[in-house]
């Protein structure tokens, strides 16, 4: 594989495996946030409003966070059928 460059002579850091890689283990939230921000994919963190209703959610009990999720999957779908029948 051709070695990445950026326009000088060393090689661009993407070409070099994060050192989880390396060690052969999946690597932690915050290294892989920090793996992919110091090579130019920021991340957004997350507001404070956003990790409340994530909290919310995790808070609910399995049976109601499957009856949503089976809500939601079931609006995707049909909304899905509209957008087909309206690019007919």
């Amino acid at each position: 594989m051709a070695e990445l460059r950026r326009g000088r002579e060393e090689p661009s850091p993407v070409a070099e495996p994060p050192i989880w890689l390396l060690e052969g283990r999946e690597p932690t939230r915050d290294e892989l946030i920090a793996w992919l921000e110091a090579h130019g994919m920021p991340i957004a963190r997350p507001t404070p409003e956003m990790r409340a209703r994530a909290r919310r959610w995790r808070e609910l009990p399995e049976e109601r966070r499957q009856a949503l999720q089976t809500k939601l999957n079931d609006l995707n779908l049909l909304l899905s059928e509209i957008i087909i029948q309206n690019r007919r």
